[in-house]
């Protein structure tokens, strides 16, 4: 089925009308118009929406518990939340790199604890969505290591996933060369891997960026498929990335960076015949049913849907611990 979702930087009629199409499962935003997305709830009640702030410093240093309480009060403030339009937030993007000290690490863990404390404070259902590292960046037992606080705490863990001129290029040479891929795309497998070898299967990935952009290759400008690609060979990428999306039962989805871009971004814009291409692959098996709900009641029965379906994953795993205790 289909995994690849929308990073909506500016929405617009021909967002809407790519979101009716496409139904994708996740949908991240850094645009916070209410009628919009009171709009999308309507004809799709059951999308996982992230919402992100833009914010030019992106201090936590001095004072971790208290900036993660600050900035949760800015994202807080948003009208969509008092709609409860918004599943998820996420904080901060793209803040820690490889090159920083773990003295660092270690504060952003305290720094993410507390933003995502003061969501629930106010919003008991609402997540926040955790690292949102940018690509490439940190090794595979770093999150284990240096964000225990935050494992703990969220269920939800964002990674960005870029590469150029294929999405495949980097992790195709890593398998040629010995030494199992994952280097760019792909690279939160090696995360994850990890994290459900300490916690189980408490924590669902979400691919909060991906895309294709030259700034993977050192000296090149971030810059992404329009440049030099043509519409096929953006789209193999796509299709190969979600059919690997796909064989990880862990991932809910991407965001495609980017679906409505504002101008910095005209180069990675993702409407037009893709668009077509991603409303064409197989869906989800969904009962059609008649309701006489309004949308907030329909939004209402989606989130009870997915707390079942929790459960159930719970409970199925417990049986099968259960039946390797009798064989044995």
């Amino acid at each position: 089925m289909s995994k690849l979702g929308f990073h909506v930087n500016w929405v617009r009629p021909e967002v809407l009308t790519a979101i009716e199409k496409v139904k994708p499962l996740v949908i991240k935003t850094l645009h916070h118009d209410v009628d919009f997305w009171r709009r999308v709830r309507e004809i799709h009640p059951s999308a996982f929406i992230i919402g992100r702030l833009y914010d030019p410093h992106q201090e936590f240093e001095s004072d971790p518990e208290r900036r993660g309480r600050e900035f949760a009060d800015r994202v807080l403030a948003e009208r969509v939340n008092d709609l409860e339009l918004y599943d998820a937030w996420e904080s901060f993007n793209e803040r820690i790199i490889t090159s920083h000290p773990k003295q660092l690490y270690l504060k952003y863990d305290r720094f993410q604890v507390a933003f995502a404390q003061r969501l629930k404070e106010y919003y008991p259902d609402l997540e926040a969505v955790a690292m949102n590292f940018a690509t490439g960046n940190l090794a595979d037992r770093d999150l284990v290591e240096y964000f225990p606080r935050t494992l703990e705490t969220h269920k939800y863990l964002g990674f960005h996933e870029y590469d150029w001129p294929t999405m495949w290029r980097l992790h195709e040479q890593g398998l040629r060369d010995g030494n199992e891929g994952m280097w760019l795309c792909l690279k939160y497998r090696r995360f994850m891997r990890e994290v459900r070898r300490e916690y189980g299967d408490k924590h669902v990935a979400i691919i909060t960026e991906c895309g294709m952009t030259q700034a993977v290759h050192p000296g090149r400008g971030d810059v992404g498929w329009r440049t030099e690609l043509t519409e096929e060979q953006y789209w193999a990428s796509l299709k190969w990335y979600n059919d690997r999306l796909c064989e990880d039962d862990y991932v809910m989805g991407c965001c495609i960076f980017v679906v409505g871009a504002t101008g910095d971004w005209a180069t990675f814009e993702t409407l037009g015949p893709t668009i077509d291409r991603i409303a064409a692959l197989p869906k989800p098996t969904l009962v059609e049913v008649t309701t006489t709900e309004t949308p907030a009641e329909v939004r209402a029965l989606a989130q009870e849907v997915r707390a079942l379906d929790e459960q159930v994953g719970r409970l199925e795993a417990l049986w099968d611990a259960v039946i390797r205790m009798l064989a044995g």
